[in-house]
């Protein structure tokens, strides 16, 4: 009986250890699993971070080749406008130097001949071809005499005092104005009406 008992209690220590031990299996493969899980999250996020340092380095280049487009961009903007104004110079030089050298004929024809009828004429021709070139290029001269006094078109120079003359009327024109398409390219210089008050022209005061 005796011995029977020592079976059984071997038997119960037995299964208490290969309990013990399969508790401590399940709990290493549970450890196991579970670092598997963080090993296996940790290569995801890896994974996520390598893709996004190549999204950031895909748009790093993208501005770049967007910033050197622009700067070519500009770079081009800036070539074709000097060309423009190079080509207006050049086309305004071409219309000037034909009326230079028609002046400059007509000085030395007096100088040989002493013909001032024709030289007058000559002169006078030049002018209207003047005229011409600058009303072409949308030059016009701005009516100043007998006109009202325009601080946005006229400088006045001088001012008198007349009872033959509306106040603010300008009198004379001492240098012309021109406008260049509607906007002021220099303003006339000019003498100016202004009219005394009633009291000071009485003296009462």
């Amino acid at each position: 009986m005796a011995k029977d008992t020592e079976e059984k209690s071997e038997k119960t220590d037995e299964e208490y250890l290969d309990l013990e031990e399969a508790e401590e299996d399940q709990e290493e493969r549970n450890q196991e699993e579970e670092t598997g899980k963080e090993v296996a999250r940790i290569e995801e996020l890896e994974g996520e971070l390598e893709q996004k340092e190549k999204t950031i380095q895909e748009l790093k280049d993208r501005v770049r080749h967007l910033k050197a487009d622009f700067d070519n961009y500009k770079k081009r903007q800036s070539t074709k406008k000097d060309e423009q104004v190079n080509k207006e110079k050049g086309e305004l030089i071409k219309d000037l130097v034909p009326l230079y050298d028609n002046l400059d004929r007509a000085f030395k024809s007096f100088e040989k001949n002493g013909d001032k009828d024709s030289f007058v004429e000559g002169v006078e021709k030049i002018y209207a071809q003047f005229a011409e070139f600058l009303e072409r290029r949308e030059i016009e001269p701005i009516k100043a005499e007998g006109e009202k006094f325009d601080p946005n078109k006229h400088e006045a120079l001088m001012k008198v005092e007349s009872d033959d003359h509306e106040h603010n009327e300008i009198t004379e024109e001492f240098e012309r104005g021109y406008t260049y398409k509607d906007k002021v390219l220099k303003p006339s210089k000019v003498k100016v009406n202004i009219k005394p008050s009633d009291s000071e022209g009485n003296g009462d005061n």
